[in-house]
Order: structure tokens, then sequence, then C-alpha cells
């Protein structure tokens, strides 16, 4: 995702010199050919992420479209108050993208995870969150932020994410994207966590079950008229790389209650029981409530 990320914004900051990358002294192997061929559109603020997002919401307010750059939650957690009072309470028009969502970043230890992030982000006035599956949804995404001037938050993965969409799209705000169809219940996910969600549903085809699964790649947009297109009386479980509080299933929830619709959800997130624990991310997830058999048991039990 990040280099895709990366390839698209250079593209389109070619063309419109108002785009900004500024970077939290990170991502060394990727931004490279944007610094070389745009050095006045890049700046390297260095390891000290609550100076890089007042400098960015600064630039914002001359003009400028401004896009941070950093891991996990140092762009986030480290620096809420500028984000809060800099960016979001003035409206400035910053972009801020973290790398390495959920557990990305594992075996750094809890430290570099990123599970409460969209609770964080979704919790501020004017902030959009963005959580894109794989490469072709980020790079759709990444094209509409160039052109948008709201405060807004890029939930990446690391890297090498599964390419789970079968052809490049244009994806509409708001709305869900479907990746795959079914008659015997519905799989709600957002960001790279979709790669386990395909597996579950190989998984499910195996025990003649078949279930939709669905990218929501705008946590804090929900379409009502999408949420009404679900089928309540089969399953509807939501699987999110994120903590229960605050995330993917309680913005669906909320959307449900404030639509009035008659649809339950079974959220599936990180568990954060052992908060000690360390791994790359597939032992996390597995640890955690994210393997492929804790997903589908939810169709099988039913």
């Amino acid at each position: 995702m990040r280099e895709t990320f990366v390839r698209t914004l250079l593209d389109e900051a070619k063309r419109e010199k108002d785009i900004v990358l500024i970077t939290g002294d990170l991502g060394f192997g990727v931004l490279e050919k944007f610094e070389s061929e745009l050095p006045s559109q890049f700046l390297n603020a260095g390891v000290a992420e609550q100076s890089m997002l007042g400098l960015a919401a600064g630039m914002a307010s001359t003009g400028k479209r401004v896009f941070v750059y950093s891991i996990g939650n140092f762009p986030t957690i480290r620096a809420l108050e500028q984000i809060r009072n800099d960016i979001c309470y003035m409206d400035n028009s910053v972009v801020i993208v973290s790398v390495g969502s959920g557990y990305s970043y594992g075996s750094q230890g809890y430290t570099h995870h990123a599970l409460e992030d969209i609770a964080v982000m979704r919790a501020l006035p004017n902030m959009e969150i963005y959580s894109p599956a794989d490469s072709l949804e980020t790079e759709s995404i990444t094209r509409d932020l160039t052109k948008s001037q709201k405060p807004s938050y890029l939930r990446l993965g690391r890297s090498g994410e599964r390419i789970l969409n079968q052809s490049p799209l244009t994806l509409q705000k708001g709305r869900f994207n479907q990746i795959q169809s079914g008659k015997d219940g519905t799989i709600l996910f957002t960001g790279s966590i979709g790669s386990i969600v395909m597996d579950a549903r190989e998984l499910l085809l195996a025990h003649g079950i078949e279930v939709g699964v669905i990218s929501i790649p705008y946590v804090s947009s929900i379409s009502k008229t999408d949420l009404e297109l679900l089928d309540g009386s089969k399953p509807v479980v939501s699987v999110e790389e994120h903590t229960i509080r605050g995330g993917l299933s309680s913005a669906l929830l909320e959307q449900i209650s404030t639509f009035r619709l008659n649809i339950q959800i079974i959220p599936v997130t990180a568990e954060q029981n052992n908060l000690n624990n360390i791994g790359d991310q597939n032992y996390l997830r597995n640890t955690n409530g994210l393997s492929v058999q804790h997903i589908a048991t939810h169709f099988i039990e039913s």
C-alpha cells in the first residue's frame, strides 16, 4: 500500500505544486523518488512528530495540501494535541498518513501497535477516516485526497498486501466496496485485514457456506443506502485489526442505531488481552482473535 500511495501522490504532485509531503525521518527506501523529483515539495521534519504536525497545519493555512507520513501511532497519538487544535479545530488541509496499521510492526512490541488510531481520529471534529484494503483502493483514495481540503487520516498497511479487487476502480466516498457476493451472510471489514477475511471466505466455501465480502474504506462516512442492502436475516460480521472500542464496528452500530435499522453486527476485533505479546503480524492476529478460523466460526455455528 505505501508504495502505491507514494507513487500516486508523486504523480498528482507533479501536476499540483501545492501538494507537500512531510516525513518524520521515516520511509527510507520508499520516499526517495518523491524527494529527488520534487525536492521543493518534500521535507524531512526529523523525529519530532508534534512539531511536524504543527508545521503541516501552518503550511496548510497558506493554501498547501500537506501529507504527513510516519509509522503507526507516531503521527497520531504522539501528536494528538496538535492534530486536535492546529488541524481539526482550524479545519486545515492536512492528511495524516499512518503506515503500519494494526500489528504490522508487531515484532517491535505494543509501542508500535496501531490498534486505537481509528477511535482516536474518529473522535476529532472535521476529521475524515480512510482505510483502504489493497493497493487499488489506495490509489483511488490517494487521488481523491489530493483534491480534498478536509483534515484526513489515511490508514495504510505496511507493504506487500494481497490485491483483493479484480481491477482498478474508482471508489465513491462513503460507499461500500463489494469484493465478493454471497447468499449465506456477509463479512464487512476495513484495511489490510482483508486478506484474512478472504481466506475465511475460502474456508467457509469448503463447508458449503458462501458469504459476501465487503470492504469499508470510508470509516467516518458510512452510507445508509449500503447498510439497508445488508440482509439482516443472515449473519453479518465486521472484522478489523483494531480494538473494539471506537473502530469500524462502533461506527457501524452508531449508524445502524441512528437510521433505526434492524441489523445485528457481530464484531471480530483485536482482543488486546496480552499487551506484552511480541511476534510478527500473523502471529499476533492469530493470538488476538483475528484468525481465519475465528472469523469462520461465526458462520459455521450459525
